[in-house]
């Protein structure tokens, strides 16, 4: 097996593990760890090696920051580490295993999650350009080209040291599609010293959103992986910055948000009314909703829409059509649910019921 076939094997791999972590379970177990920190942190690594000898980082255990990549046209400046698992790709741009670092012969393979770093990389033309930054090493790649592959399709070599920028297809899908957009771009340039490295925001992007939820019916199951309604499309409407919306934060707002909306679920079930409350302070509880069970299974799929300015969430909505059964009125209901963003709590203002 040649080494470019032990590369596209791993891809393949790679790809059916994001399947099952980064678009199953992922969506949920974001880690808690703020940008700026670790935007903060990759700062350090860029300029932390002592002889600038123009040889890039290599962390030799996957998890580690190794340095910052940017996209000057997308306003795009991510964290890299290495490895390209969930616990990465929720905080950072991760580098495949299988292939080299930029700054080494070969093609270095990027991966990140379609609604975030990478949510608008479709944008990219030929002639934009990729930088990355690594100890004293600072290279600049060039977009030549871009292809929609099928998962686990190969990806043809590009010459000389070049960089992939790979991720799902559509780029607004929350759930894993079985399509991959890449970015293909060769190398134009390579320098030595801190000089021309681009500065590295510090603002500060929530992540730790949460819901006020009680212990009680936090215990019954909050989260996607406990009950797998199938998703739809991310959208970010409003004014808000293009740091933010290609930024860990929308994600970890959706979490929050299928949090309060499944709670709000599991509360009207149960006839529970402080456990509705919690979650959705002065809203009345859907008649409809009381003493009925969703059958979330069948649910058309689930789809968000964030409302931002700048760099922060407004409000979110949420919107699907799925059967009930029990309750007074058992039936197929199309649901339009309402959030607001206080801080980082989300709290549910408003829940439609209506009879499709």
């Amino acid at each position: 097996m040649t080494r470019w076939a032990r590369v596209l094997v791993g891809l393949a791999l790679v790809w059916g593990a994001l399947g099952v972590l980064g678009y199953r379970l992922g969506w949920e177990i974001h880690a808690r760890q703020g940008q700026s920190t670790l935007l903060g942190s990759a700062r350090t690594v860029v300029h932390q090696t002592a002889q600038c000898s123009g040889t890039p980082i290599t962390p030799s255990r996957d998890g580690v920051l190794a340095g910052v990549l940017s996209i000057p046209s997308l306003g795009v400046t991510a964290p890299v580490e290495s490895g390209t698992a969930d616990g990465v790709l929720n905080v950072a741009v991760g580098h495949f295993d299988g292939t080299p670092w930029p700054g080494s012969p070969g093609t270095a393979v990027m991966l990140a999650h379609d609604v975030s770093y990478f949510a608008r990389i479709d944008h990219l033309r030929p002639g934009d350009r990729i930088q990355y930054q690594s100890g004293c090493l600072s290279e600049t790649f060039r977009v030549v080209g871009h292809q929609i592959v099928r998962d686990g399709a190969p990806l043809p070599p590009v010459a000389g040291s070049a960089m992939v920028l790979d991720t799902c297809w559509p780029t607004d899908a929350l759930w894993y599609t079985p399509d991959r957009y890449v970015v293909e771009a060769v190398e134009s340039g390579i320098g030595v010293g801190s000089p021309g490295t681009p500065p590295v925001p510090t603002a500060s992007f929530p992540t730790n959103f949460t819901t006020l939820a009680p212990a009680g019916l936090q215990a019954t199951g909050l989260s996607l992986v406990d009950n797998e309604e199938p998703m739809g499309t991310m959208a970010i409407g409003g004014t808000p910055s293009a740091r933010w919306s290609q930024s860990p934060a929308p994600l970890a707002l959706e979490s929050a948000a299928l949090a309060a909306y499944f709670g709000a679920y599991h509360a009207a079930s149960r006839e529970n009314g402080p456990w509705w409350s919690a979650v959705a302070p002065g809203v009345p509880m859907p008649a409809a909703l009381i003493g009925a069970t969703p059958v979330l299974s069948q649910a058309a799929p689930l789809d968000i829409a964030i409302a931002a300015a700048g760099d922060r969430a407004t409000g979110i909505t949420l919107g699907t059509v799925l059967p009930l059964f029990g309750g007074s009125a058992p039936g197929t209901y199309r649901m339009t649910v309402t959030e607001a963003v206080h801080g980082t709590t989300v709290v549910i203002t408003s829940w439609e019921v209506n009879h499709d």
